[in-house]
């Protein structure tokens, strides 16, 4: 099967939530046999590692001679060449299949695109009059949610928790990708108004709902939202972030946590600071929802878009 998404063609044997495509593939990913996945990191120089509260390993992601592997002990392996651009997967006996589209289409497409040394923010994003508006920070501040509702007013998808911009004449240009909006249980509101063919559940317990997309070319993007969901306020409060508060923001909400590889860091700090000298940076509180009352999203898009 073959994707377009985030500047790429991708030929998958396994099915991704990601719009269809055809071309000259820059990644392939073809399912493996099945081993054992162990608990101990991979071999060779450590590039990103996260630790569960026990100090035991939830991913790992090395790179050696033989090329990069990105390890979810227990779950997966997939074992990639130099470039992690051609990946074989290999699940654990005692794995879910249902997980590997999940973490494809999310922290692996990541990290292929952070060694590319592309940059990549942890922001789900909606098209807004021709434009890319996205909302950028860590799990659970509310990024899919405001897109998902954004949609249901007539904005399209751009992107879902992960979306890579790049400089262009004028500002910055953010890339389509995935197709669905993956939503926590607390946001079934926003699933429930939908088709029930526009719904499903994944494997990791979210919703999976399919709003109106965006997957033409890439547009421009309009500006950064760092949501700040709170019980306090009923109605919207923007302020635009100075240049330094900015990049400092947005380098809290790393897509790939536990990254340490230098090259690439040092590569994404540098892009970051072209993206907030070219893009407004906004510190967005806004009334906890869903559901929203009828005047914050349509605050929110006066807020953040009127400049």
């Amino acid at each position: 099967m073959g994707y377009a998404a985030y500047g790429l063609v991708v030929a998958s044997d396994i099915a991704l939530p990601l719009p269809a495509g055809s071309g000259q593939p820059d990644l392939v990913l073809r399912r493996g046999p099945d081993r054992p996945v162990p608990a101990a990191r991979p071999a060779g120089e450590r590039l990103a590692e996260v630790c569960r509260p026990d100090r035991t390993v939830f991913y790992s992601l090395a790179r050696s001679a033989d090329g990069v592997v990105l390890r979810y002990p227990g779950l997966c392996d997939f074992a990639g060449d130099s470039r992690f651009a051609d990946i074989t997967v290999h699940l654990d006996p005692d794995g879910d299949a249902g997980l590997l589209p999940v973490m494809i289409s999310g922290t692996l497409l990541a990290v292929h695109l952070m060694l590319r040394h592309e940059l990549v923010l942890h922001a789900s994003a909606v098209q807004v009059d021709g434009r890319a508006l996205a909302f950028v920070g860590s799990s659970g501040m509310g990024k899919s949610t405001l897109a998902a509702a954004l949609c249901d007013l007539g904005c399209g998808l751009v992107s879902d928790d992960l979306l890579r911009v790049d400089v262009a004449p004028g500002g910055m240009i953010a890339y389509p990708g995935g197709t669905e909006n993956r939503l926590r249980p607390s946001a079934r509101d926003l699933a429930d108004a939908a088709p029930p063919s526009a719904v499903r559940e994944t494997a990791d317990g979210r919703l999976a709902l399919r709003p109106r997309t965006w997957t033409d070319e890439p547009l421009p993007l309009l500006a950064c939202v760092v949501p700040r969901p709170s019980r306090e306020v009923e109605s919207v409060v923007a302020r635009r972030l100075g240049l330094s508060e900015a990049l400092v923001r947005l380098s809290r909400y790393p897509r790939v946590l536990g990254w340490t590889d230098r090259e690439s860091m040092s590569k994404a700090f540098q892009s970051l600071g072209d993206l907030v000298e070219r893009v407004p940076v906004y510190e967005a509180t806004i009334p906890w929802g869903p559901p929203f009352a009828d005047d914050v999203l349509p605050g929110l898009l006066s807020a953040v878009t009127d400049h």
